[in-house]
């Protein structure tokens, strides 16, 4: 364009005069390369013109001064990678980083230019004040801290701010407006650190997904995956943090679930059930626990039912060598099954009677039969190139049951007294115990119920005397043989006692009545029990024992006790006399 000065008159030449000069004043600076010197963006040099990606790195510092206008060019990004970005404007003076178009005449949109970005190695001193950022796709914090305090976005293509869940920015004062999202973006994740969000004046907004302060639990896998119409399995979900898990739900009408027992921190084992008519296809799960709800997207596939052999359970699941029993298992198509057993296992079946859901038959194990665990295999020509596996265990032969003492006889005076149930031997299983006495008027035991540990051989009971009297002790097992043991409770006899007495077959006690007799007693025949008093001064006789006395007690006053001897028999006969 040609200007004819002189053509002009006096105010239109102060108004051209004054264009050019403030041209000449304001020149624009290119900047295209990275940044990694110190450097000040002034006003002086404003606008600034940014046509590529530009990163402060190696530690610089840039400084944007108030009042400076920066122009970012199509997709052109201002990265802080590795240094310090100051950009502190005012309210009179702000900075703005806008598109390149947006001058007079100009139609910038959103997203003509890249993102403001803040990433790992942001330098804490990072800060902006009084900042305008327009026409891009928002600020970016990747990692990083930075402050921002009366930060301005506007018209962004994405959300003003985008955040990763590992930064910890800082700011007041921050306005959006005529962004995709006039807010902060936050991922769906796991906070596994420690961080804080202290941005205040726009929301902080998480989009879709779930957010979880800590790892969430995860299921990486269901197996078995499938489960066919009409159909019952057990399944275990692996993954971690599934400690608690209390609930399992799905979203097919036709598809329930339930925990079971067993559950840990890495699996969760579950039995799901469907309905014949559930169409086929994949199902959604849902795991609630201690640490949050895990949702499993199709990782379950309803398949079309075909016939298969399925063994759900078998009872018992243990033989001991040189015995035979009877098992029983449930399941599906198993009539007309085939039952198979390992070769060399030295065991036999017999008495096989099937139908759909249970087989009934005995397995027999020779006395030289291997030890150990035994897999049976179970086949059915109905269900072809299906079989299941049911395991079993072969043991010793069962330990027999004694008592400690031998011989149990206890007073009627209902104090506790300790009995010891002791195994023949140390065994591979426990064995659940159950304490029963014939008469419970004359004696009582406790507990009723108790457990020998596999690898223990011992437990303890107390029994009490109640009256006079004999009673059996029954104690009875799924795992050994019934027992019975003799209990008893001693006699007394008050009063004047002169002359030969033959006792009762247990436990006596004599009573000799001061000035009636000076002589001895002896106790013959094994005795068992016997007490014998003296009273007073008078009886000034002895007392003696043969055989093997069992629980002997002998007083020299009423009530005070000399002595004790507590060798045991199981011969029970007493014969008391006189020995004058």
């Amino acid at each position: 364009m040609k200007v004819i000065w002189a053509a002009l008159r006096p105010p239109a030449r102060a108004a051209i005069g004054a264009l050019l000069l403030t041209g000449l004043a304001h020149a624009q600076t290119t900047v295209s390369e990275p940044i990694r010197t110190n450097q000040t963006w002034s006003a002086s040099g404003s606008p600034y013109i940014v046509d590529a990606d530009v990163a402060i790195e190696a530690g610089a510092v840039l400084t944007i001064q108030p009042g400076v206008t920066v122009r970012m060019g199509v997709n052109a990004n201002l990265v802080v990678s590795n240094g310090t970005l100051r950009a502190e404007g005012s309210a009179a003076t702000p900075i703005v980083l806008t598109a390149s178009s947006d001058i007079p005449g100009g139609s910038p949109s959103a997203g003509a230019w890249g993102n403001l970005s803040f990433q790992e190695g942001t330098s804490t001193a990072t800060r902006l004040e009084w900042v305008q950022v327009n026409y891009g796709k928002g600020i970016r914090i990747q990692g990083a801290s930075p402050t921002l305090n009366y930060v301005d976005i506007r018209n962004s293509s994405g959300a003003a701010i985008q955040m990763e869940l590992r930064s910890s920015p800082s700011g007041v004062g921050l306005q959006a407006s005529g962004n995709a999202v006039n807010g902060i973006s936050v991922p769906a994740g796991d906070i596994t650190g420690n961080v804080q969000w202290n941005l205040r004046g726009i929301p902080y907004v998480v989009a879709t997904g779930e957010l979880s302060v800590g790892a969430r639990p995860i299921i990486n896998t269901v197996t078995p995956a499938t489960v066919q119409q009409g159909d019952t399995i057990d399944a275990v979900l692996s993954g971690s943090r599934l400690a608690g898990a209390e609930r399992v739900s799905t979203d097919a009408a036709g598809v329930t679930a339930s925990i079971s027992a067993g559950a840990s921190d890495t699996s969760v084992p579950i039995r799901v059930a469907v309905t014949r008519d559930q169409p086929t296809g994949k199902v959604n799960l849902a795991v609630q626990t201690s640490a949050g709800l895990v949702r499993l997207p199709e990782m379950l596939e309803v398949v079309p039912a075909k016939p298969t052999v399925r063994v759900t359970s078998m009872t018992p699941s243990y033989l001991r060598i040189g015995t035979s029993a009877s098992f029983q298992m449930t399941g599906t198509y198993l009539n007309g099954a085939n039952i198979a057993l390992p070769q060399d296992s030295g065991i036999t079946l017999s008495d096989l009677v099937t139908t759909e859901t249970t087989a009934n038959f005995k397995l027999t194990a020779v006395q030289q039969a291997p030890i150990g665990e035994k897999a049976l295999l179970v086949t059915n020509a109905l269900a072809p190139d299906t079989s299941a596996t049911v395991k079993m265990s072969v043991f010793n032969g069962a330990p027999a049951i004694s008592t400690d003492p031998g011989q149990i006889s206890v007073a009627p005076n209902a104090q506790a007294n300790s009995v010891t149930l002791r195994l023949s031997s140390v065994d591979v299983m426990a064995h659940d115990l159950s304490l029963a006495l014939d008469d419970t008027d004359i004696a009582t035991v406790s507990p009723a119920r108790l457990t020998i540990p596999a690898g223990s051989q011992q437990a303890a009971v107390t029994l009490s005397g109640l009256k006079v009297g004999t009673t059996m002790l029954t104690v009875t097992s799924p795992t050994l043989a019934t027992i019975k043991f003799p209990v008893y409770v001693g006699s007394i006899a008050d009063g004047t006692v002169i002359g030969p007495i033959l006792s009762a077959p247990v436990d006596v006690r004599v009573f000799f009545a001061p000035n009636v007799f000076n002589g001895g007693v002896a106790v013959t025949g094994k005795p068992v029990g016997v007490q014998v008093f003296r009273a007073g001064n008078p009886y000034e006789g002895t007392a003696t024992f043969s055989g093997r006395p069992v629980g002997v007690q002998v007083f020299s006053t009423a009530g005070a006790a000399a002595g004790e001897i507590s060798t045991y028999s199981r011969t029970v006969g007493v014969t008391v006399k006189k020995t004058q």
